[in-house]
């Protein structure tokens, strides 16, 4: 499997379009072109590890195709999606969703989702 072809299935496993995925990881959306059709054929080691922390695929699976295709981590996607976006926003927004975080826990209390601790 080539390096376009890996990036191919991240893409499509990802659910996102080559642009998004090149703003997702500040690059331009001609070059991931050029790596998804084979134009280039190899990447910094840099960017795989940005891709692996971005979207959870081992960067030496991204660079060779041997190993593990996930990184070994706890987070799903969604997850690292969602860690992603609340780094970039600015710290009022990040203390309003922890409070909604931690009120959630009650909520799911009051409507019986969950039982309360003794």
């Amino acid at each position: 499997m080539t390096l376009g072809e890996r990036l191919k299935v991240i893409l499509t496993e990802s659910n996102e379009t080559q642009v998004d995925f090149a703003k997702a990881l500040g690059i331009g959306a001609g070059y991931v072109n050029q790596l998804v059709n084979g134009k280039k054929t190899n990447i910094s080691h840099t960017l795989a590890k940005l891709i692996e922390e971005t979207y959870g695929y081992s960067a030496d699976w991204i660079m060779t195709g041997k190993g593990e295709k996930r990184a070994i981590q706890s987070f799903s996607l969604v997850k690292l999606k969602f860690l992603k976006k609340v780094q970039s926003m600015p710290e009022d927004e990040v203390i309003a969703l922890l409070a909604f975080a931690n009120s959630l826990e009650s909520i799911k209390e009051a409507f019986g989702i969950i039982k309360s601790n003794p």
